[in-house]
C-alpha cells in the first residue's frame, strides 16, 4: 500500500527531525536552519495527506513511533504565520486530489463521483483568490 511504501521516508525524515532537535530545547517547525523554507510546507502537506489516509484505512495514531513528525505538524500549524492559510477555504474546502483520484478527491477527505458530487464541490466558482488578509 502506498502508507506502507511511504514509510522508509517517515523513518529518515524522523531521523532529520531528531537530529535537528539536537541543535534547540524547542520543537522543530522548519527544515533548514530553524528559517521557513519551501521543503517545510511540502512536508506539513505530506503528513497531512498522510494522516488522513492512513485514519481512512486504519484505525490507530499515525504517528506512533514519529514524534518528531508530530511534533513539526502540531508546531507548524500553530505558526501565527501560517494562519492566515490554515483557516481559509484554500485549506479547508480544496480536495488533496483530483476528481478522479481514488483517495482525496473531495475535501474531507472523501471520494468524488461523477454525477453525484458536484454539489459538495464547494471550491468551484470561488472567484479570485486572495493570498493575504
Amino acid at each position: 500500500s502506498v502508507l506502507r511504501g511511504g514509510k522508509k521516508f517517515l523513518i529518515s525524515l524522523e531521523a532529520w527531525l531528531e537530529l535537528q532537535s539536537k541543535k534547540s530545547d524547542e520543537k522543530v517547525v522548519h527544515l533548514v536552519n530553524g528559517k521557513f523554507s519551501a521543503p517545510d510546507f511540502h512536508l506539513y502537506e505530506m503528513l497531512d495527506q498522510y494522516e488522513a489516509l492512513y485514519n481512512q484505512e486504519r484505525k490507530g495514531d499515525f504517528y506512533a513511533g514519529y514524534k518528531r513528525l508530530k511534533d513539526f505538524k502540531e508546531g507548524f500549524a500553530a505558526l501565527e504565520e501560517n494562519q492566515f492559510y490554515l483557516n481559509s477555504w484554500l485549506h479547508k474546502e480544496l480536495p488533496f486530489n483530483n476528481c478522479m483520484a481514488g483517495f482525496g478527491s473531495l475535501p474531507g477527505p472523501k471520494k468524488y463521483t461523477h454525477g453525484e458530487s458536484a454539489k459538495l464541490a464547494t471550491w468551484r466558482k470561488k472567484g479570485v483568490v486572495k493570498l493575504s488578509p
